[in-house]
């Protein structure tokens, strides 16, 4: 497969994945209320998320699994991802966060937590079709 999109979608799964974990360390930092942040963010994870996260599903087929584990990490992956698109269009759609003040200031430690794992996974992942595209 050497199409545009599918070179492209894992590579961009990255994005949300680091911006996430920046977001999470900053609130911790800062202590700033979840409800607050800008719609500037949903739209990146609309927009940004829903691109990798639609390559996710539509290449799913196409992906060279290593084990049950990968292919666990993989669906896991996607249920974040565009579960997270689904959340921040429904955001846009009600013009407020305030659904978000169900997550507590000490969750945050937990979402560092599987942003960098998931985001690892991705990193890899891109290895991975890298090589295989490679070959």
């Amino acid at each position: 497969m050497s199409s545009f999109y599918y070179k492209t979608f894992a590579r961009v799964c990255l994005l949300p994945y680091i911006g996430g974990t920046i977001i999470q360390i900053l609130r911790i930092i800062y202590d700033f209320p979840i409800n607050e942040i800008p719609f500037e963010i949903d739209w990146f994870i609309v927009v940004i998320g829903g691109y990798g996260g639609l390559g996710l599903i539509i290449f799913a087929n196409k992906i060279p699994f290593k084990n049950v584990w990968d292919i666990i990490a993989y669906g896991l992956l996607i249920f974040h991802l565009d579960g997270s698109v689904i959340l921040h269009a429904y955001l846009l759609f009600i013009g407020n966060h305030d659904i978000l003040n169900i997550f507590p200031y000490w969750y945050s430690f937990i979402a560092i937590g599987y942003f960098l794992a998931l985001g690892f996974y991705v990193f890899n992942l891109n290895k991975k079709l890298y090589r295989t595209n490679n070959k």
